[in-house]
């Protein structure tokens, strides 16, 4: 797979997810765990922009050449998808959620090893040395 088609699919999901969390859809909070509360609608757009953000500048790189900007990209991705699978594990583990928790959960983790890949090719890694 190529890092262009890893980024758009991200990008797409993470769209997709964001457009839950500013509408304030239930099935974002049942999979995040969040009690759907008057007080929740505020913190959910939150996240809901935080998560836009991400897909944005995944879909603004989707064409990057410079390899370092790519890994550093690629690096926030991982970073972003790690911390989100622990946080939604663990939230689940505490017994928030429900069964679609489980689908963010392999998701993130998905996306985590995909992007930890990516990081760790050695053609990115030979040519940044380079460089």
């Amino acid at each position: 797979m190529k890092v262009k088609y890893a980024l758009i699919f991200d990008a797409l999901v993470l769209l997709v997810v964001a457009v839950g969390c500013f509408f304030d859809m239930t099935w974002v909070h049942n999979m995040l765990g969040i009690y759907h509360a008057q007080d929740t609608v505020f913190f959910c757009q939150l996240l809901g922009a935080a998560i836009f953000g991400l897909a944005l500048q995944n879909w603004l790189v989707r064409k990057v050449e410079d390899l370092e900007k790519l890994r550093v990209i690629l690096l926030a991705n991982f970073v972003a998808h790690g911390a989100a699978f622990l946080i939604i594990l663990a939230n689940k583990l505490n017994g928030s959620g429900n069964v679609t928790t489980w689908l963010a959960i392999v998701y993130t983790l998905l996306a985590t090893l995909l992007f930890g890949y990516f990081l760790d090719r050695p053609r990115l890694q030979s040519q940044s040395k380079h460089a």
